[in-house]
Parts: structure tokens; C-alpha cells; sequence
């Protein structure tokens, strides 16, 4: 598993965490059994590496103090313009425990025809930490307007239980948007005073 530094966060740290973030760090908090709750910081730019590598939803190593806890993201704070990491919030597991969890759902090719809109953005399962899957992909060539992908259909991996109903549906093909009621009159105004431009304007009548 990839593994990450962090340093227990002084007392002072606790309340300068715009400070923590100036200097490149981010303010976290990490709990579980064995740890209870430690403050620490991680650096920005590692962390976001790490989960720019891989999605929030598969553990990783988290290491304090010369110690080492296998952890999974539990909350995640960023920026809602930057898009930067505000705080995180770790949980540790036991490797050899089943755990749950979700998984998102991606999709990949074009349908034959209509559009391919995504139902459900994730799916709840359960498995060991190691078994996570990063996410289903589904390969939506070929579909047509009307089809649909349900739960059943997903290539789930093996020792992975999935806590949904195998009917549900996933993905389906919708036609394409039509034009707006307003639009398709504005249209048609539009190609009426056109036909009139065109037509070929009376002589007048001789007195």
C-alpha cells in the first residue's frame, strides 16, 4: 500500500490551522481503536498526490511518530473554488475485517444511439480493505435509446458483496434533449417571416 507522513500537531498547531495551511501542511485528525484520536498535519502536496493516485475509498498507510496505522479516508474537507485540501479526517481499519464502503460507477464508449446518463453515482459494498475495488466501469457502446444497465449487470469482482437490489437500475440511454416549447415556436416564427420575405410582393392595380 502506498504510505504517507504525518506529524503530531502541537498545542499551538490547534489553533493557527490557516497558519498549518500557509506553510504547506494540512490540519488532520486521526482515529480508530488502537490510535484513539491523534491532531496531526500531513504535507499538502503529498497528500493530494496520494489521492490524486487513487480514489478516497482505498486504504493506504498513514505513519506517526515511527508508528504505522493502515487507514481510509473518512471525510475530506477542500476548497469549494480551489479545489485544495482543507482538512482530512483518517480512520483506521483492520486489513483482515470486512468493512463498508462505496464505490463510483464510470462509464466509458458511446451508446449506438441516444445518451448514456448515470441513475447511481456509486454502489454501496462490502469486502476486506484489500478487495476495494477503485471502481465499476461499465462500457456503454452499443446501447440504445430505452436500454438500461441494472445492478446485475455490473462486473463485480470477486469477494465483493454489493448491498443493493441486483434489479436496480444504474444507467440508462435517454433520447437526445429536445428543443424547449419556446424554441421550436421561435423557430417556426422565424421560417414564416422568411417564406414571407421571399414571397414576390403584388403589383399595384392601374386607376
Amino acid at each position: 500500500m502506498v504510505a504517507i507522513k504525518a506529524e503530531v500537531r502541537t498545542a499551538q498547531d490547534k489553533t493557527t490551522a490557516k497558519a498549518i495551511r500557509r506553510e504547506g501542511w494540512v490540519p488532520a485528525v486521526l482515529y480508530g481503536t488502537d490510535v484513539g484520536n491523534k491532531v496531526v498535519k500531513i504535507l499538502a502536496l503529498e497528500l493530494d498526490q496520494v489521492l490524486r493516485a487513487q480514489t478516497t475509498n482505498v486504504p493506504f498507510t498513514l505513519q506517526v511518530d515511527g508508528n504505522e496505522y493502515n487507514v481510509m479516508v473518512y471525510e475530506l474537507q477542500r476548497h469549494p473554488v480551489q479545489g485544495r485540501i482543507l482538512h482530512a479526517d483518517f480512520k483506521q481499519i483492520d486489513m483482515k475485517e470486512k468493512i463498508h464502503t462505496s464505490v463510483p460507477i464510470t462509464m466509458t464508449g458511446d451508446p449506438e444511439l441516444g445518451a448514456a446518463t448515470l441513475v447511481r453515482h456509486s454502489v454501496e459494498i462490502s469486502c476486506l480493505p484489500t478487495n476495494i475495488p477503485a471502481t465499476l466501469t461499465v462500457d456503454t457502446d452499443g446501447l440504445h435509446i430505452g436500454d438500461v444497465v441494472l445492478v446485475k449487470d455490473l462486473q463485480i469482482p470477486p469477494n465483493v458483496d454489493v448491498h443493493l437490489d441486483e434489479l436496480e437500475v444504474v444507467i440508462s440511454v435517454l433520447p437526445p434533449k429536445a428543443k424547449s416549447h419556446e424554441s421550436i415556436e421561435a423557430q417556426q416564427s422565424a421560417m414564416e417571416v422568411a417564406e414571407q420575405a421571399k414571397a414576390p410582393v403584388p403589383e399595384a392595380e392601374k386607376v
